[in-house]
């Protein structure tokens, strides 16, 4: 069995930045009704000629860029997303033509809401593994401006737009450990796209109060799981793994959200006050709710500003519409 590692990474966000103050003007809210109920203090958003491919297409480039690796070494190119107009063909093709990869490529896209990077990267880290292919690509893309209404306050508050990206390749050291990925098809009502809109493409529709219920449980229920899959660890032996969990970097959605699951975690775990929320990688203040986004431009973001290191071990983890959840537990 190989090992799969992340070899590079890389980000993009938009220029133009959506603060609270210019929301103010929009709907009825205000910046620090915004900011006690999210923790979001502004956002990025696409200009018009941009889309989740454009911003895809950057992230994947920088991530080339930083594994120190030739374009043409890419065998496989997987992007997690919602937000392709048209449908299809895919996003990964379009990405895969913008960037000139190699002519037999496969690529593909996975729509998982926003958990949808969490999914392609464990599809990424089984064909690694399997020794199918030595190099795959994994882009998180998301243009959420494009089906937000920015005439409901209790949504457009949430969402900006993004891109992250990693390059897996085969290796002998530990990379990434294992996955866990789970769902609730019964919920998945409490989360939709609606079927009408100014552009056609139809709005996000959200209730907030059970999705925040379903996310926090879920969140702590893939993080305890990617830990011990068998789910036959003792409290004691459950804890110390956690400990040794150097940070954990949450899907972006709310920070009320990650301060509940990292609570949560301190209560089943009867771990210290703090000490699992001085573990999570907040990055939501600057760039809101990205979707699939979320997770890599965290990634990228904290190994450039420090925040992480190689050596580390990180538990990405997410939710999603439908709704889904996941994790994977890394060491960089």
């Amino acid at each position: 069995m190989y090992q799969a590692s992340i070899i590079g990474t890389g980000s993009y966000v938009p220029e133009w930045v959506l603060t609270n103050y210019h929301l103010e003007k929009m709907v009825d809210t205000s910046d620090q009704w915004i900011i006690e109920r999210t923790g979001i203090r502004e956002r990025r958003i696409a200009s018009g000629q941009e889309t989740n491919v454009t911003m895809g297409a950057i992230a994947l480039e920088r991530a080339i860029k930083d594994s120190g690796i030739h374009v043409e070494e890419i065998e496989c190119l997987v992007v997690g997303t919602n937000t392709t107009e048209p449908v299809w063909p895919s996003a990964g093709g379009h990405m895969a033509k913008l960037l000139d990869l190699q002519r037999d490529l496969p690529f593909f896209d996975v729509q998982a809401g926003c958990t949808g990077f969490n999914y392609a990267l464990f599809i990424a880290e089984t064909l690694v593994k399997s020794g199918q292919y030595r190099t795959v690509a994994v882009v998180g893309t998301d243009k959420l401006s494009s089906i937000t209404d920015y005439q409901d306050r209790n949504t457009c508050v949430l969402f900006g737009d993004g891109a992250g990206a990693v390059i897996l390749r085969q290796s002998e050291r530990e990379g990434i450990i294992r996955s866990h990925l789970g769902g609730n098809a019964k919920l998945r009502d409490l989360l939709t796209l609606s079927k009408k809109s100014s552009t056609g493409n139809g709005y996000i529709k959200m209730e907030g109060r059970k999705v925040y219920t379903f996310a926090k449980r879920a969140m702590v229920q893939s993080c305890l799981r990617v830990l011990d899959p068998s789910g036959t660890a003792d409290h004691k032996e459950l804890r110390l793994l956690f400990e040794q969990v150097n940070k954990i970097i949450p899907h972006q959605a709310n920070a009320r959200i990650i301060m509940g699951a990292a609570e949560e975690l301190e209560s089943r775990l009867e771990l210290p006050d703090g000490k699992a929320r001085e573990k999570m990688i907040i990055t939501i203040e600057q760039y809101g709710n990205n979707s699939c986004a979320s997770i890599p431009l965290a990634l990228d973001l904290s190994l450039r500003s420090g925040k992480l290191k190689r050596g580390d071990l990180v538990i990405l983890v997410g939710f999603g519409a439908g709704l889904t959840y996941a994790a994977n537990l890394i060491r960089l």
